[in-house]
């Protein structure tokens, strides 16, 4: 049976070449070809900018029109035994170095030692470390002293998608070329031009949406359209590519937005069931989800284009609070980074949101009134709650957020300190259960002191929703993560009208509806708060 030829992935197969096949780079390719042609070429450079635009690709080609036979010149003839080299990857006078898996001393030196010897063929020695970033600092300083005066043979190109961890010394011996981000436009362009030959069933709505997915990204974005040229008979539209990839389409996002937006609660659950069953990541659908509110912004602005079903939803909310969700969605992705199973952070987070009990508008006279939680000075024998001066509470129907204001009248360094010290105290609580940190981070908590051995938090009224959870974590979560930050041995909840322990009486009966809703949605609170 014969054997088949080996394929090639499209990416490495559609890689230009030469300095004209390079798409969306044209200010650095026409320094690099001006330099090439009139000779005045650099020891040292340095290709900076994100992943897939073409760092490595032209670093190769400058190999080329360095060593071309008939260079250096801005066009290598592509036939001559050194193109022929280095376009195969099996050209002995240059070396690539992968910085990320080498990037110690000793890996650096065995480099040096190897700029000692001339060229085995060609014109010039070509070291191409890519991820540089990633050496060690006493590789940089390995490398500095040769860097800053190579044998004349030697030319060092250096490639990385965050120079700002290159030492300042690193930086300034090199000629430095900023790669940008490639434009819809040009990589569906291009992606047309690889469809047709690769992937005919491939649909623009599809390439459409690999392109805004690759995220700037041509290496990507050619990906994408390799992994589909083999779907089958069926034609590929943009639901089957967010399908296959596990994010969540642009209807599913609107119903979500719109919900939310609405405080409709039970919508809003349904949605998120539907999501997670479906296998969502929880940062993908935040991230769309503000991707999606730029897209409606940034076209009614621009009167460009977008899809009619979700122009119509968003239509109806005011752009403050589409910004202010979007605020709401990036500050959910920072907190869930790091955290191996966001789902719980997420979803109490969004249906705080919908209950209405987290900020999500900018509009600064509700945030003024919002902004009311009080720190009192930390006091070491004091029997009684110091009450909030008459006027300073905010009316019993708007919701304080938890950006603080402290006091009047406390100095300016202790509000610092004070406002830090709760800040530390809700990350510890957090660490411990997510939920409550999320509780700390959405809820109506109106003042905080330390008040003889214990931490006070006084409660707005509609805080008192979460009381029943919030003292189940009590001694559990919450006294210990005040023994850290406060130094304290005990916590207690007052109420912020009467300056007494908060009941479970009215608030409860007032807000039935609404707490077995969370109990239902969140599987009964044993199951919320588990491990």
């Amino acid at each position: 049976m014969e054997t088949s030829e080996r394929y090639v992935s499209l990416y490495r197969k559609y890689r230009p070449v030469t300095f004209d096949g390079v798409v969306g780079q044209e200010t650095v390719i026409r320094i690099l070809k001006g330099s090439m042609d009139t000779g005045r070429t650099s020891h040292a450079y340095l290709f900076a900018g994100p992943k897939g635009t073409g760092k490595t690709t032209v670093a190769r080609i400058l190999a080329k029109a360095l060593n071309c036979e008939k260079g250096p010149n801005s066009h290598p003839c592509m036939e001559c035994e050194h193109c022929r080299a280095i376009t195969a990857g099996t050209d002995v006078d240059v070396v690539e170095m992968d910085a990320a898996s080498n990037r110690g001393i000793d890996e650096v030196k065995d480099l040096l030692e190897s700029t000692r010897f001339v060229p085995a063929r060609s014109r010039k020695k070509v070291f191409i470390i890519d991820e540089a970033h990633m050496l060690t600092p006493w590789a940089f300083n390995a490398l500095l002293k040769t860097l800053e005066e190579p044998p004349a043979y030697v030319v060092f190109i250096l490639a990385t998608t965050e120079p700002q961890k290159l030492p300042e010394t690193i930086v300034s011996r090199c000629q430095r070329f900023d790669f940008r981000r490639l434009s819809d436009a040009a990589m569906f362009r291009y992606l047309q031009g690889i469809r047709d030959k690769e992937a005919p069933r491939v649909t623009d709505d599809a390439l459409h949406q690999m392109v805004t997915l690759s995220g700037g990204s041509m290496r990507g974005a050619i990906g994408l359209v390799d992994q589909f040229s083999v779907f089958g008979d069926e034609s590929v539209v943009g639901a089957t590519v967010l399908d296959l990839l596990g994010l969540p389409t642009d209807e599913n996002l609107g119903l979500l937005i719109e919900a939310l937006l609405l405080h409709n609660s039970k919508d809003t659950v349904a949605v998120l069931d539907q999501l997670e069953r479906s296998g969502i990541e929880p940062a993908d659908l935040l991230e769309r989800s503000i991707g999606l509110i730029s897209e409606y912004l940034l076209a009614k602005v621009s009167n460009g284009s977008m899809e009619q079903e979700s122009a119509r939803r968003f239509s109806q909310f005011s752009d403050t609070s589409l910004v202010g969700l979007s605020t709401v969605f990036a500050r959910l992705q920072q907190q869930s980074a790091y955290l191996s199973d966001p789902y719980p952070l997420v979803r109490s987070s969004l249906l705080a949101i919908a209950l209405d009990l987290l900020v999500t508008t900018e509009d600064s006279r509700i945030e003024e009134a919002r902004r009311a939680v009080r720190f009192t000075n930390q006091v070491a024998s004091t029997d009684t709650v110091t009450a909030p001066a008459a006027g300073s509470m905010p009316e019993k129907d708007e919701e304080p957020s938890s950006e603080p204001v402290i006091a009047d009248g406390v100095p300016p360094e202790t509000n610092v300190e004070l406002s830090e010290q709760w800040n530390r105290f809700k990350a510890v609580v957090a660490e411990s259960s997510n939920p409550i940190g999320v509780m700390l981070q959405a809820l109506d908590i109106r003042q905080v002191g330390v008040l003889q051995d214990t931490l006070t938090i006084t409660l707005g009224p509609k805080a008192r929703l979460f009381k029943p959870m919030l003292e189940q974590k009590r001694q559990e979560v919450l006294v210990p993560a005040a023994r850290t930050i406060y130094g304290v041995t005990e916590l207690r909840f007052v109420d912020a009208e009467t300056e007494n322990p908060a009941s479970q009486g009215d608030g409860e009966n007032a807000t039935d509806d609404k707490l077995e809703l969370l109990k239902s949605t969140f599987d009964a609170t044993e199951s919320l708060f588990g491990s």
